[in-house]
């Protein structure tokens, strides 16, 4: 769909072909070389091309004929009607308007021309006043230019206005977009705080924590740093996608880089720009994967002697921890371990640590650190783990928040994002490994505002996940089957409503905050997962204590708040009678605050 409105000078030198100084067309391998104006609306990788609704064409037209221009005696008003012939046999040609400055003032008196070109772009809004804009700021002279970015600034043509600069054909680099975007907000970013200055510097790179801004990512960036650097056990407790691999890999990285002097842990190799490069890291176990075969759990952590039970390696198998030395051990899901790896993982946890393998007898000895992650509550962890063995590995613990309470971050989130998966397309692809960034940036910036408010209207129960699997929808609809990423309105809208919708489906909307206990049950569509894994093993839930349990917390947590029982009934809407009837039930069943 053809929805943006596109302006530009005439290029009186090279419009709408590249000419010489005699005013001929220059010729290569006996072709013409498209001029800006030509590349700006037609030009391959060109985010414009195909969508432009009507293009306007600034010409100067003086009152006294100007002298010496070349030899050639066209003028820049013959220029803007040859361009305009041109541009018509283009299949999704725009329609084109010539706005004339009939003028005898120079061609650098800025004044006049900044009195002209408000007027213009003014009435240009006027026409179509919720169309995007797009303005070529090549064409013309170099103070047209400047006047024309001037004008932007002054938001005659309002904020839905985007500026780029081209790059000649003959000046391009193979794989080079034709067009870059060119950000005209200029005082807006002189009269930022220096923060936002940086922020804005920052923009296109990777987020990464040390550039958080929100109180409590700016605290797990703390956390990172101060326990990266040594030996103990770290928890890392978070919801589903809220990237607790990722702070994993950081607090791996911090203890490398303290424990490298200390040990005979050697550096991995560099990479070819000469930085180091990250090492792989082996070590890293999803304890889900070992539900319901506690036997094989302990074998990967210990190891077995040869020929210790049926289908055990001859020469036997080095564990886990050993192997781990001077290293990291990740244990997601922690709270799936069995009592039996629970006690393994304690003794190999003291000080001076050892092992057993299965079948062996030698204690061997063993020093690692372990990192560990789970999306369950310290409830949940209490009734899973031995006492002793979460009182060892919860001296450290990091508690990471989910995005919906990360606002001030959001919006660089999401660019980290879009530019990760980019670049995951990229590297699979080898048909557009040399694609460059820019493109995408400048077809997803006009929506920026749009998709991060968007997001920060949402749960986001999938936290990074979320922002992952809206941002590679995005750019498989905008490739289209294409080379460069194309984006439009509408390919935005309808992909955050599916977000929305699939939101929806898992997540009982929920508003104010006297929801937000609620919200944070699970949902039918978790409960139904849940109990499908349950059948599957053929146990069953215990449904009647799952809300017991939950009355017993909201009823002491009521009461802990609230001081009274008659307040604490008023609080959570209950008549103080039932609360209390309740209440002593539950102390006769010895049942205290948990």
């Amino acid at each position: 769909m053809r929805t943006i409105i596109t302006v530009s000078w005439v290029s009186f030198n090279h419009d709408p072909y590249e000419r010489d100084k005699n005013g001929q067309y220059r010729l290569v391998d006996s072709q013409k070389t498209r001029g800006p104006t030509l590349e700006f609306l037609f030009g391959e990788g060109s985010p414009l091309a195909g969508k432009t609704e009507k293009h306007y064409v600034f010409v100067r037209v003086p009152q006294t004929p100007d002298q010496g221009l070349r030899d050639k005696d066209s003028t820049e008003s013959e220029v803007a009607h040859e361009l305009k012939r041109e541009i018509a046999p283009f299949p999704d040609a725009p329609a084109v308007e010539i706005i004339p400055w009939h003028t005898d003032a120079t061609p650098i008196d800025h004044a006049a021309l900044f009195e002209f070109t408000v007027k213009a772009l003014g009435n240009i809004r006027l026409k179509h006043p919720n169309s995007p804009i797009a303005v070529n700021l090549s064409p013309g002279t170099p103070a047209a230019q400047t006047v024309l970015l001037l004008a932007l600034q002054a938001r005659v043509a309002g904020d839905n206005v985007r500026a780029y600069q081209g790059t000649p054909q003959s000046k391009r680099l193979p794989g080079q977009s034709p067009l870059k975007e060119v950000p005209w907000d200029l005082f807006d970013t002189l009269s930022a705080k220096p923060s936002e200055i940086q922020t804005l510097r920052q923009r296109g790179e990777k987020w990464t924590l040390e550039k958080a801004r929100s109180p409590k990512l700016r605290e797990v960036s703390r956390l990172v740093s101060e326990y990266g650097g040594v030996p103990f056990p770290v928890l890392i407790i978070g919801a589903r996608g809220t990237g607790k691999t990722t702070i994993a890999r950081d607090l791996r990285k911090g203890f490398l880089k303290w424990q490298t002097p200390r040990s005979s842990h050697r550096p991995g190799p560099k990479g070819a720009d000469g930085r180091q490069m990250e090492q792989e890291w082996s070590f890293h176990l999803n304890c889900a994967e070992f539900m319901g075969n506690p036997d094989m759990l302990r074998s990967t952590l210990s190891g077995y002697e040869p020929n210790t039970f049926t289908g055990a390696n001859k020469q036997g198998k080095t564990g886990l921890l050993e192997l781990a030395h001077n290293d990291c051990v990740f244990l997601d899901e922690i709270h799936w371990m069995d009592v039996s790896a629970q006690a393994l993982l304690l003794l190999a946890l003291q000080r001076e640590g050892s092992i057993r393998r299965i079948g062996g007898d030698k204690s061997i000895p063993v020093k690692f650190r372990l990192i560990a992650a789970t999306n369950r509550p310290f409830e949940v962890l209490r009734e899973n783990l031995n006492a002793d063995f979460l009182d060892r590995i919860t001296d450290l613990v990091i508690e990471l928040p989910e995005l919906r309470d990360c606002a001030e971050d959001l919006d660089d989130i999401w660019e980290s994002v879009l530019l990760r998966a980019y670049e995951e397309l990229l590297n699979l692809d080898e048909r557009r490994s040399q694609t460059p960034l820019d493109g995408l940036l400048s077809e997803f910036r006009p929506h920026r505002s749009q998709i991060v408010s968007a997001l920060r209207s949402m749960r986001l129960p999938g936290n990074y996940r979320d922002l992952e699997r809206l941002a590679r929808r995005l750019i498989v609809a905008g490739l289209a089957g294409g080379r460069q990423v194309s984006m439009s309105g509408d390919t935005i809208k309808r992909e955050l409503q599916r977000l929305r919708d699939a939101e929806n489906s898992i997540d009982m909307p929920m508003t104010g905050p006297s929801s937000s206990l609620i919200d944070e049950l699970p949902t039918q569509a978790r409960c139904e997962r849940f109990l499908r894994d349950v059948q599957a093993t053929g146990a069953s839930f215990p449904g009647d204590a799952a809300i017991e349990q939950w009355e017993r917390r909201l009823l002491y947590a009521a009461q802990a708040v609230s001081g009274s029982g008659t307040k604490a009934a008023g609080l959570i809407g209950m008549h103080p009678r039932t609360f209390n009837l309740r209440l002593k039930t539950w102390n006769r069943k010895g049942g205290g605050a948990g």
